[in-house]
This record gives structure tokens, C-alpha cells and sequence, in this order.
């Protein structure tokens, strides 16, 4: 809300008009003002930031407690960071989460801090959730200045309302986190866990941290954005060894970090090396140098200052991004970007019909335009320079473009394609995640990355690979796909795709719930529900079985073993 000049014309940082700023009828002045900034406070809303809000916590405080802008101030007698611990001998006091409709309806209280306490012979993996010092977690919501960012989840001005802030595309952070507090895999015993959670906030650091607030800063102030998160890491690891002696125990092989980044775990210290990683991209190829457009986030130029006179590269260099078979057994796993339930209503994971898919392939978004030559690796620029010249919407019914030239309602695009292309951006995109949702066939373009999920399910089974080398050759060779293959990948889809969405978190499956239960009423009203049976079928299952976090939770339990 900075104006663009002084009060006497001179040039000054901000975009508005001075007057709408500080004028008579400005907006520091009435109270009324005839322009208004956007409230940047997570717990206010309207105009001028009158209105109290729900702001957001992991775990809302389990209604022990009260949000105070990413704290959770703790009823008398509890404590943790989600107020869900409480002093011994202290009686159990009633959750207020169900005294609150717009949290009832979103979240619970953990089992683990309920009465009787959980049995020992639960389910496993049992995972126990670091209590952060705040600077690595709290803080960082704290510091954000747009309550969208940072987090899956918010609240609106309208009755507190949800929003799923999958805007957010880092939102798995807080989403991972959360489902870990409330879910019956929670223990509050660490003798018991079989894994250690660290629920650090690396992610939210560089954008809504690093670029407008002073503090915090790490090893010391300026240099690139990456190396804020390289040393807030380090001091991450520094903090548990002081504080708990989990970590020194096995080495780090039962703690679990979570890399939401462009690049994933590709600048992860090297004191992490032996614990398990879990990432939004795939990278194999272990003599990586980064492709991100940001100079900012790039990992490969080094920066030193008094605090770090040996900079930071030292600490990053020597391991892969990503390494499906670290400790003599599946190491680290790639998981799927959060998408709001609303990204893919139209498609019949969501119950939905199946549209007649009159669209060969498919792919709108950021096209590289004004990028980086590195950006995707040259793949989405090669591809739509090829669509644009050579007609492809006319003469092969396929659609490559950025939203100004191709519109539409997008889940309703997707839904309606047979291929869809999966390429990656500043390093990894949720693509995979758009394609497989709808049922569309990935068109995987990514030399030397596993996708979601590859090192557990059959990812060929269900998509098509290319090589980036035959990328200007890409319809010939999806041209040359049968039918028949084409109704066995979609078969396929049938059999998995409800494992890339997240579905655990009790307010996403009511959602999903009421989706389901709309799209098939617009089925049984539709005359083209007694057409020819189109793959895959609609969906038919409970949203919460076998989710994204249930699959994740499954692959950690075979992992057991191997962290002994």
C-alpha cells in the first residue's frame, strides 16, 4: 500500500497514487477511503482490517488453545505446538474445535492426546512430530504478508469459511504437517515412534520472508534466497541434537524432511544425507547443477560473508536430489503437490461423467515466453513453437498455449484430453498431478527425473515417457499409440489415481464427499449416462482410503526395517 512518490512528487518504492495513500479521501485517513489495500493480516479482514478472523495453525490448536497468527497460545496446563500435550495429572479438557463450526467441520482432536490413551499395538508406522523452536516453523507464519502463502488452508471474511490455498503450490508443508498431528499414526511417545517428523518451513522462507522482512535471516544477512534455507536447515539439525538425542541415536536414518521447493532436496545440507527425504521432484542424475530462472534460488553459485567465510556449497555438495534407494532399501519418495478438490470437479475421479475426449493432447500454462533458454529444460518452449507453427489446434485437435490463448474452464479441458504433457518448470510442476486427476495419459518429457509415486507404482503402466531428444517428435509418436493401449493406460488409471489426491483431512473429505454426491446426481439426470462406457470410469470409492497421505503412511511402514 506504499505510494509511488513523497508528498512532493518525488520518486518513492510503492505503486500507488500518493492521494490514495495519504490524500484527504486516502486510505490512511477516512474511514471509507475511495481505495483500499488488501488486509495482509492472517487473523483480519475487510476494507481497512476491522474484522476479526480465524487465522491458521496446524491443528488449530487441537481446541486447546487460541491462534495468534501461526502460535498457538495454550490453555492453562498444556503445552506442545499444537497445545495438544498436556501437564501430568492434569484431567482431560473438552476440545473447543467442536464448539467452533468452521473448525468441526475441517479438523479433530489428535487421538493421541485423547482418553484412553492409544494402545500400543495401533496401526504402524507410529511418527513422532517435532515441537520446532519456532524460528524454523511458527515464525514463519508469523512473518508472512499475505495469508494466502504458506499454508493449505485459510479462512474467509464470510462466517470463516474455508479456502484451500493450493495457489500455495508448497502447500504440502503445512498440509503433511497437520494431517501428522491428527492422525492415529501420532504418537507422543518418541521411545515407541518408529519415525521422527520435522515439520520445518524451508519453503516459506525465501518468497514472503526473505524479499520484504528484515529478520529472520540465517548465517548472517544478504546472498541467495537458497542459502537462507541451506543454513536454517543446518541450524534445524543443531537445534534437535541439542535439545532431543533422537537424531545422533540412528544417524538421522528415522527422521523424515519434507522438500516443497522448485528443486526439491538439490540443495539439501549434507547433514541430512542419511534420513529419508520426500520431495515434489524426482531428479536421478547425481552431477545436477540447478535450472531454476531465479537467480535467487539458483544452488550453484556460492556466497560467502564473515559469518560463513567457506560459503555455502560446501554443505550441499556430493549427493543426488533424490535417491530412491538410499540405506539398502527405498530411501527418499516423491509425492504429490496439494490440490484443492475444485481443481478437478469435472473430472470423474470426482464422480463426475466422462467427457467424449475430443482433445488429442493437451497443455496450458506458462510456455517460457519471456524465460530463461534453462527453464524446463527447453521442453515447453520446443513444444509450443512447434503447436504455434505448425497448426496444431486445427489439424491435430491438440491445444498448447498460456491461459491468454487457450480458454476455458480448465478441469473441464483436462477432462476432455487424451494426452496430457508433463514437463518441468523452474524443476519440478504438478502436471502429473492435473493429468492424473482427470484421467488424461501423462505425456512424460523429463530425462532422468522419476515421477510421483515411480519408485512404488507402475508409472509406465498409465503414461506415455519421451525423451527430451524426441521431443520435435512428439505427435508422431503419441499418433502411433493404439486404442487398445490407449484403453489399457486409462484402465490403469482406474486402478491409482485416487492415490495422487489428498483426501485424509476430515473438512477435504466432506468436500469431496458433497462433490461426488453432486456430480453423480448430474449423472443420473444426464441422457448421456446410457452412452458407450468411456475409461476411466467414474469414481466410485471413499475419498480417504488409500489417499496421497494413506500411500505415503504405507511405503514409511515398509521402511521400518530399514531404519533400525
Amino acid at each position: 500500500m506504499a505510494p509511488k512518490t513523497t508528498w512532493d512528487g518525488r520518486q518513492a518504492f510503492g505503486e500507488q497514487e500518493y492521494d490514495n495513500v495519504y490524500g484527504r479521501q486516502g486510505y490512511c485517513n477516512v474511514s471509507n477511503p475511495t481505495w483500499s489495500a488488501m488486509c495482509g493480516v492472517d487473523d483480519l479482514a475487510g476494507p481497512t482490517c476491522e474484522h476479526p478472523l480465524e487465522a491458521f495453525c496446524p491443528g488449530a490448536c487441537s481446541g486447546h488453545g487460541r491462534c495468534n497468527l501461526g502460535f498457538c497460545v495454550c490453555d492453562d496446563g498444556y503445552y506442545g505446538h499444537d497445545c495438544a500435550r498436556r501437564k501430568a495429572g492434569l484431567p482431560l479438557q473438552p476440545s473447543l474445535i467442536p464448539t467452533r463450526p468452521w473448525l468441526a467441520s475441517m479438523l479433530h482432536e489428535p487421538p493421541a492426546a485423547m482418553e484412553p490413551p492409544p494402545k500400543a499395538t495401533r496401526k504402524r508406522p507410529l511418527i513422532y512430530v517435532y515441537d520446532l523452536e519456532p524460528l524454523y516453523q511458527s515464525k514463519l507464519l508469523q512473518y508472512r504478508v499475505s495469508p494466502p502463502w504458506c499454508v493449505h488452508r485459510r479462512h474467509d471474511f464470510h462466517f470463516n469459511n474455508t479456502i484451500w490455498s493450493d495457489m500455495w503450490v508448497y502447500a504440502a508443508d503445512t498440509m503433511l504437517h497437520e494431517l501428522l498431528l491428527i492422525s492415529d499414526h501420532r504418537t507422543f511417545d518418541p521411545e515407541e515412534a518408529d519415525f521422527f517428523y520435522v515439520p520445518h518451513y524451508a519453503s516459506c522462507l525465501p518468497f514472503p520472508i526473505g524479499i520484504w522482512a528484515d529478520y529472520p535471516w540465517f548465517k548472517g544477512t544478504g546472498g541467495p534466497r537458497i542459502r537462507q534455507m541451506v543454513n536454517m536447515l543446518m541450524e534445524t539439525v543443531d537445534w534437535i541434537n541439542t535439545t532431543y538425542p533422537f537424531w545422533q541415536r540412528r544417524g538421522g536414518r528415522d527422521h523424515i524432511w519434507l522438500f516443497t521447493h522448485d528443486e526439491g532436496a538439490c540443495w539439501a545440507p549434507n547433514v541430512l544425507n542419511s534420513s529419508i527425504w520426500l520431495t515434489h521432484w524426482g531428479r536421478l542424475d547425481p552431477d545436477h547443477k540447478s535450472q531454476s530462472a531465479f537467480a535467487e534460488d539458483s544452488y550453484d553459485t556460492d556466497f560467502r560473508n564473515p559469518l560463513q567465510p567457506e560459503g555455502y556449497r560446501v554443505h550441499i555438495q556430493g549427493h543426488p536430489c533424490y535417491n530412491p534407494d538410499k540405506a539398502r532399501a527405498r530411501g527418499d519418495l516423491v509425492i504429490p503437490a496439494f490440490k484443492n478438490p475444485q481443481a478437478y470437479r469435472r473430472g470423474p475421479l470426482a464422480a463426475s461423467a466422462p467427457r467424449s475426449r475430443d482433445i488429442f493432447f493437451f497443455f496450458r500454462g506458462e510456455v517460457g515466453k519471456n524465460r530463461k533458454p534453462g527453464y524446463s529444460r527447453g521442453v515447453r518452449q520446443k513444444v509450443y513453437r512447434m503447436a504455434s507453427e505448425g497448426g496444431w489446434a486445427q489439424q491435430h485437435k491438440s491445444l498448447v498455449g498460456d491461459r491468454k490463448e487457450i480458454e476455458g474452464d480448465y478441469s473441464d479441458l483436462l477432462s476432455r484430453s487424451i494426452f496430457c504433457l508433463v514437463a518441468g518448470g523452474d524443476g519440478w510442476s504438478a502436471r502429473l498431478e492435473d493429468a492424473v486427476l482427470h484421467g488424461c495419459i501423462p505425456v512424460i518429457i523429463m530425462d532422468r527425473v522419476h515421477a510421483v509415486f515411480e519408485s512404488i507404482l507402475d508409472v509406465d503402466s498409465f503414461s506415455v515417457r519421451i525423451a527430451e531428444a524426441n521431443v520435435d517428435r512428439i505427435l508422431e509418436i503419441l499418433k502411433a499409440v493404439s486404442e487398445r493401449a490407449i484403453r489399457s493406460k486409462q484402465a490403469h488409471l482406474d486402478l491409482v489415481w485416487h492415490r495422487y489426491r489428498y483426501g485424509s483431512l476430515p473438512g477435504l473429505a466432506s468436500e469431496l464427499r458433497q462433490l461426488m454426491d453432486s456430480n453423480e446426481r448430474e449423472q443420473e439426470r444426464s441422457a448421456a449416462n446410457s452412452t458407450a462406457v468411456r475409461l476411466p470410469r467414474p469414481f466410485k470409492g471413499d475419498p480417504t482410503v488409500d489417499d496421497a497421505f494413506a500411500t505415503i503412511l504405507q511405503w514409511l511402514h515398509s521402511r521400518i526395517p530399514h531404519t533400525r
